[in-house]
């Protein structure tokens, strides 16, 4: 459920913030990065796991997974207005 929220919430900022003209092309590297680096991460993982154990990979993983959060909640219309992106008015 997270992850389709996450995606929801991603595209919605990007197509906010990008220009039309340029959106094809932010889309496109935002994929090439997004899945391009998973086989890196999942070979990180494997490293992390005989290292450190496995518990202590989920818990470091869910933290990196929250920090975005930390982030985003600094992130207001006011900022997004100012990004580059129309404000929106509904």
């Amino acid at each position: 459920m997270s992850i389709a929220v996450w995606n929801v919430i991603t595209v919605s900022l990007r197509q906010r913030v990008t220009p039309d003209a340029l959106l094809g092309r932010v889309n496109s590297v935002y994929r090439l990065m997004a899945w391009g680096t998973m086989p890196l991460g999942a070979a990180l993982g494997g490293v992390l796991a005989e290292l450190l154990g496995l518990r202590a990979v989920f818990a470091l993983m869910a933290l990196v997974a929250l920090a975005p959060l930390a982030v985003l909640a600094r992130v207001d219309e006011a900022a997004l207005s100012g990004a580059g992106g129309e404000a929106v008015n509904g």
